[in-house]
């Protein structure tokens, strides 16, 4: 009887537990999509004496974000944004300049606590950079600017803060690294850049 007794309330459990699962697993949301508005720092550095005096000032755009969640602790996102970025030349800004740049970057991310309101996470992965349209002005004189296409490195840190069961609230911050090339008819054929960005975002995601 005892024995019996046991078994029923085993089994009890097993069907409550089981049924726990599987409403957590239709409860469970792996689709994400948000955007952002980003603060962009970049910082660009050479090798070559002429064109470190080349740097790029801070500026604002908004971006599209896009996730999915293989588990509630890890998932994969996708960042993609545009952005114009005024150049300027010399340490007493002799010549400026401009470039629209295309960053788009990919990220693997865990997730320790994806069950608190407020869920941290911490990101890496790899990046792109395009960049279109890049001149420079030297003396009122316009010359080609040509920045390679580059990959590179990424990491990102952050929280998605819930409001509702499907809208969070976004804070994170990115960095990328990128090693390239620069020419131009400037003067500065076949220097190699380092370019750094440190990227500020805010935004709002929709999980489904």
């Amino acid at each position: 009887m005892k024995n019996r007794i046991v078994g029923i309330v085993l089994a009890a459990m097993m069907v409550v537990f089981v049924a726990s699962v599987a409403t957590a697993a239709d409860d469970f949301k792996r689709y994400s999509v948000g955007v952002q508005m980003m603060f962009l720092n970049p910082d660009v550095d050479s090798v070559n004496p002429t064109a470190s005096l080349i740097s790029a000032e801070d500026t604002m755009t908004g971006g599209l974000t896009l996730e999915y969640f293989f588990t509630p602790n890890f998932s994969t996102e996708l960042v993609a944004a545009i952005a114009h970025v005024d150049l300027e030349v010399g340490d007493n800004k002799v010549g400026s300049g401009e470039a629209w740049l295309l960053p788009p970057s990919l990220y693997i991310k865990y997730h320790p606590m994806p069950q608190w309101k407020v869920s941290p996470y911490v990101g890496v992965g790899v990046d792109w950079v395009y960049a279109w349209d890049e001149t420079v002005v030297v003396g009122g004189q316009r010359y080609s600017l040509d920045i390679e296409d580059s990959f590179g490195w990424a990491a990102k840190v952050g929280a998605d803060i819930k409001i509702t069961e499907n809208l969070y609230a976004n804070v994170d911050v990115m960095y990328l690294d990128n090693e390239t090339e620069v020419n131009s008819s400037a003067g500065l054929d076949g220097t190699d850049l380092d370019l750094k960005v440190w990227s500020y975002n805010i935004g709002m995601k929709y999980r489904f």
